[in-house]
């Protein structure tokens, strides 16, 4: 995880074309919306997904939209650099916890990239990766 973060600060200080983004200081009262790359598979069962997240001070909710499932927890969130940022998530109880990240790296103030990783949760396998595009309102 920290070999990711490395290469995308790497990567986000050479390429030039996103030198005017800025992700957020806070989420505190936005929203994000995420659609997740790939084709649906058994390693891969949110892809093709969009959803939303809404976020309050240390809480946030998010709903599948494509089925209406939705769930909350806890998040913290972590502001590196204009164009990169980590969101740690903290989500469900017991053996429906889910804990993972996403780390964002802006094309412009509102849209850029993400890639999940995720260490723990109740859909297998649990431990896995996506990557995908975002919007913040």
């Amino acid at each position: 995880m920290r070999l990711l973060t490395i290469l995308i600060i790497l990567f986000t200080g050479i390429n030039t074309s996103y030198a005017n983004c800025q992700l957020p200081r806070t989420l505190e009262g936005k929203t994000i919306l995420l659609r997740v790359d790939g084709t649906y598979t058994p390693n891969n069962p949110m892809a093709d997904s969009v959803q939303e997240l809404k976020f309050k001070k240390h809480s946030y909710q998010v709903t599948i939209l494509n089925t209406g499932i939705t769930a909350s927890g806890t998040y913290r969130y972590e502001y590196f650099d204009p164009k990169l940022a980590r969101l740690s998530v903290r989500e469900g109880k017991g053996k429906k916890l889910s804990l993972y990240s996403e780390t964002f790296v802006c094309e412009t103030n509102r849209v850029g990239y993400f890639i999940f990783s995720q260490t723990q949760g109740p859909i297998k396998p649990d431990i896995r990766q996506n990557t995908g595009v975002y919007i913040i309102e």
